[in-house]
């Protein structure tokens, strides 16, 4: 195990150096631990401070939230709990073991030393931790060598099974592939498509599954990361069907999420949506593109989301002009109502839908200019 002392005690913010404080005054063996010691050596900022307590850290973490004042989550059954507090979280966990019961399955906890707990993580670089213990502050625990594979910029996990125990990181390994510029260590990257070729993303649940998008989304280079899932196979989506994947974050979110299986993902009712409509976004914009009456884009985009007419006009730019027509034909009021249609005894009423929708189809058209004109046009209905 290597051991080196950091000269990181200088440089901590004030919600950092409120948590090292309490450490040091203390009699807790205490660790920071992955996120913040690979981003600080890269000399990246990290407001996720993560710490290992060797002992009970959900008991510690009420004891430094009565110092911070925070707000405290605590999740006793794994000895973890996190502090959010001015823009910054500390996550704090018990050093602890963990056996998986099952392939892609959620572990079983048991608590260890820290590096026990180093031994159970992703990759070497999230695998290393400094002590802000009072006896020995500063050294570094880089059992596994992260420290040279961040000089190497490398992706490296810590044993052959650890995409089978979660192939959650695989989605992980290529986000970090494109946030820090890395490339995946040989070894890892033949682990990585073994557990691919094996099934183990399909025996994830859906919810997994959508978390890890939701990381990748939250990331600067998530457009390189959806890439790789496609190049991978991570995903059943094939590269060429990225083509029209819009280039902002939220609508390229939904438009991935709409080229995977139906009810695969527990989206919520608008998510669903939102979604459902950017399955057809290619009809959408075959349709709009060949549109010139007023009505016909109005009718073509009227029942879909503003998500949906948002994404449109960032992949085709030449459709901004029918878009911006739309938007304004959507604050135009209908000069003909139902009421109209009953004053006028039009019959039947259960066509008082489809009368009405082209009433306002020749309105947006310009076929009359004025209600009066329109009512005039409501006594051909009664002929019929």
């Amino acid at each position: 195990m290597v051991k080196s002392r950091s000269s990181a005690k200088t440089k901590k913010k004030s919600v950092l150096r409120k948590v090292i404080d309490f450490f040091v005054k203390s009699d807790y063996h205490a660790y920071l631990v992955g996120g913040y010691v690979r981003d600080s050596t890269l000399g990246r900022e990290s407001i996720d401070i993560d710490v290992v307590v060797e002992g009970d850290g959900v008991k510690v973490a009420r004891q430094l939230n009565a110092k911070i004042k925070g707000r405290l989550t605590s999740h006793d059954e794994f000895g973890t709990a996190s502090i959010s507090t001015n823009g910054y979280r500390v996550d704090l966990a018990s050093a602890r073991t963990e056996k998986y019961p099952s392939p892609a399955h959620l572990p079983h906890v048991y608590p260890s030393t820290i590096v026990e707990d180093l031994n159970r993580r992703d990759f070497t670089i999230n695998a290393i931790a400094m002590s802000i213990s009072r006896e020995n502050f500063g050294e570094i625990f880089d059992p596994f060598d992260g420290m040279s594979d961040i000089k190497k910029k490398l992706i490296r996990i810590l044993h052959r099974n650890s995409f089978v125990d979660d192939p959650t990181r695989i989605f992980r390994a290529l986000r970090y592939k494109n946030r820090f510029g890395f490339k995946l260590e040989d070894e890892t990257e033949r682990q990585m498509r073994q557990a691919l070729k094996d099934g183990m993303v399909q025996k994830l649940s859906g919810q997994r599954i959508l978390n890890e998008i939701g990381l990748i989304f939250a990331e600067v280079s998530f457009e390189a990361t959806v890439g790789d899932l496609c190049s991978h196979g991570v995903l059943p989506i094939k590269r060429n069907e990225l083509k029209l994947m819009p280039p902002s974050r939220k609508h390229a979110f939904y438009f991935l999420l709409s080229k995977l299986p139906k009810n695969t993902l527990p989206l919520s009712k608008e998510s669903k949506r939102i979604v459902d409509d950017f399955r057809n976004i290619n009809g959408v914009i075959t349709k709009l593109s060949r549109a010139s009456k007023r009505s016909a884009i109005y009718s073509i985009l009227s029942p879909v989301t503003d998500e949906l007419t948002e994404a449109v006009t960032l992949i085709k730019p030449e459709l901004a002009e029918k878009m911006k027509s739309f938007r304004k034909m959507s604050k135009i009021k209908p000069f003909i109502t139902a009421k109209d249609l009953k004053r006028h005894k039009i019959r039947p009423q259960n066509q008082y839908a489809k009368i009405l929708n082209k009433l306002f189809a020749l309105q947006l058209d310009r076929k009359f200019k004025n209600r009066r004109e329109a009512l005039a046009h409501v006594k051909t209905f009664k002929k019929k």
